[in-house]
């Protein structure tokens, strides 16, 4: 597949009270087997379970990533922050680079997007950005798909 959004949402990760709320997400486009186009979004930390701050932005994200493929490391935190957002879109078909690396390079010590990225050779450089950035992350990813021909 060489159409397709690689997604990563960054959270909050998991608070006392089971929340686990997304504060930025990053999209890499990928037509023809390239990477044509970038974005990002912040949606601060909401402190009630409407995820208000992040459909605010709704109509902005939800162009990007409706009807198209899409890939992520580990997809269950994205298909979970999607599926709450729009339980009845269609989200996907899913890529899960993850699942993907472990079936073609069986027995590596790690299989971290980082880690999986240096083996590979596909590590983005992109200015003041690193790993567990969304942005950074996406584009990672987009790379770690096409290198491993997903």
């Amino acid at each position: 597949m060489t159409d397709f959004v690689a997604i990563d949402f960054e959270t909050t990760a998991y608070t006392g009270d089971g929340r686990n709320d997304p504060w930025q997400l990053g999209a890499a486009v990928v037509k023809a087997g390239e990477i044509v186009e970038t974005r990002e979004w912040f949606f601060g930390t909401a402190q009630t379970p409407d995820f208000e701050p992040i459909m605010d932005q709704w109509d902005d994200f939800h162009p990007v990533l409706a009807g198209r493929p899409l890939a992520a490391h580990n997809t269950a935190c994205e298909k979970t922050i999607l599926t709450r957002l729009a339980p009845l879109e269609p989200w996907g078909p899913w890529i899960d680079t993850l699942r993907i690396a472990k079936k073609r390079l069986p027995g590596l010590p790690s299989y971290t997007l980082g880690e999986l990225c240096a083996a590979l050779g596909c590590v983005p450089e992109i200015q003041g950005r690193t790993w567990h950035d969304g942005l950074y992350d996406a584009v990672a990813c987009a790379m770690l798909a096409l290198r491993l021909g997903a």
